[in-house]
């Protein structure tokens, strides 16, 4: 898994694009919050950060899977991310080009698009409640505020806490 990471940093830094980790079944009882985009985006260093504050607040019910890349998120993953969805998301999403591109995965194999950044905090504002402040006021925070233009910079070469290997 560290080679594979290190592979994929290496890749990341030239100008050939990464293979994505790959996506197992999702663990029973879990979501994954997937998000993929561009290596340089404050919108997409943002999603990376709630979706890994979401893991690291709520592992047992949470993991997390990350692909970052500048040349290969769009169009190829992100057009074969979309052929994976449902008719009616693939609809919904079709014009969908910007960084992030967020959705969940279930362990029954469902999945749900969620769309962009924006779109990802009204999920989370809609799931996690308000008045849990000790545990969900960051979070909260977080989804309610625009993101820093300075957060363009983020940590673009951890794959996640998902599995990615048998």
């Amino acid at each position: 898994n560290k080679e594979q990471r290190t592979k994929n940093k290496e890749q990341r830094m030239g100008s050939s694009i990464s293979t994505p980790l790959p996506r197992l079944a999702v663990p029973t009882g879990k979501v994954r919050i997937c998000i993929a985009g561009f290596p340089i985006s404050h919108h997409t260093g943002r999603a990376r950060t709630i979706a890994s504050l979401i893991a690291e607040t709520y592992p047992e019910t949470y993991e997390t899977w990350f692909y970052f890349d500048g040349s290969g998120f769009r169009p190829d993953f992100l057009s074969a991310v979309k052929a994976e969805l449902s008719q009616e998301q693939r609809e919904t999403f079709k014009d969908h080009k910007t960084s992030p591109f967020c959705w969940l995965e279930k362990s029954d194999g469902t999945k749900v698009a969620l769309g962009g950044r924006d779109r990802l905090c009204e999920w989370v504002q809609g799931t996690f409640a308000a008045d849990d402040k000790e545990k969900d006021a960051k979070l909260l925070k977080l989804c309610a505020d625009p993101p820093s233009l300075w957060e363009f910079r983020f940590d673009n070469s951890t794959p996640g806490t998902a599995k990615t290997e048998e």
